[in-house]
């Protein structure tokens, strides 16, 4: 298949252009500027253009499809050019559910947190070595996109718009099979210019849970936890609060099983966000043991 990517700088798009090069797709794309954590990927792969800028010249019926980034402005004239040949457009986030239709999608959605229980989710995986992939644009991993064959996927998640010419917040294309909300993050924007509205979209989307699926939600935040007692009967709730901690000398210990292990943090945003991860792992067999065995690597990184 032959994919272009209008946008390609940002990490996202840079490292998916990668991973579908190295599955053997024909990629090209453009951009203002690159990422650094995605150049290395780009490069290894011949996939930084030449010049910085839009070429409409670029874009030819010869495409099979065009991947625009949530960036990119609606005259950019290579979206101009691929709307006037009528090839089929997408959103990154459309794109990611179009290949990972037949995997187990969860998605991560809520405030800053939800970045570092998406890093502790591939974390533990990755520490046990299950198969899975990931859209994560965590600091800590070397690649933001992973592709392969994997039963399932960790997407991290939000309400903004698609792109520029898509509207459809991002991760209600991800169709989740399960779903986490961390917390409430909102900020004043033409797009959710008030909390209600901001509320709404979160609310629609764990009604689109599917019949059987997992809600995940903390309820530390009265407002997640209001969404989450709202959730349908045929939907499984799982609720979670600040995992269980004691302070001794001036060092804060989480409280497990069999011995309670240090950590550099003491905030309950990152008591949360352990407790979120772990509750998610619960839902993959993911024994509780092994997580806090992982967890103690990652507080180390």
């Amino acid at each position: 298949m032959r994919i272009h990517f209008i946008g390609m700088g940002d990490r996202i798009m840079g490292d998916l252009a990668t991973a579908l090069c190295q599955k053997g797709h024909q990629v090209t794309g453009s951009d203002l500027s690159f990422s650094k954590l995605s150049l290395y990927g780009l490069e290894s792969m011949e996939l930084v253009p030449e010049q910085l800028g839009w070429f409409p010249q670029k874009i030819t019926p010869s495409l099979d499809k065009v991947i625009v980034g949530r960036q990119v402005h609606p005259n950019n004239p290579e979206l101009l050019a691929a709307q006037q040949l009528s090839l089929p457009i997408y959103s990154y986030p459309e794109h990611i559910y179009d290949c990972t239709q037949n995997k187990q999608r969860i998605v991560i959605v809520g405030g800053a947190e939800r970045t570092l229980i998406c890093g502790l989710v591939v974390h533990v995986l990755a520490s046990s070595h299950k198969s899975f992939d990931y859209v994560v644009d965590a600091p800590k991993l070397e690649t933001s996109v992973q592709l392969s064959d994997a039963p399932i996927i960790i997407l991290e998640g939000d309400i903004n718009p698609s792109s520029s010419i898509d509207p459809q917040p991002q991760s209600f294309y991800y169709q989740h099979n399960v779903a986490l909300i961390s917390s409430i993050d909102w900020k004043h924007s033409d797009t959710y210019p008030t909390l209600e509205a901001y509320l709404k979209q979160l609310t629609r989307l764990a009604d689109t849970s599917p019949k059987g699926g997992t809600l995940i939600y903390c309820e530390e935040d009265n407002l997640v936890q209001a969404i989450g007692n709202q959730a349908r009967t045929d939907v499984k709730g799982v609720p979670y609060k600040a995992h269980a901690h004691r302070y001794a000398a001036d060092q804060v210990y989480f409280i497990t099983p069999k011995r309670d292990i240090p950590c550099q943090y003491a905030d309950t945003a990152f008591m949360c966000a352990v407790s979120g991860a772990q509750q998610l792992l619960r839902n993959l067999a993911v024994p509780d043991q092994q997580f806090y065995e992982a967890l103690t690597t990652f507080l180390v990184d």
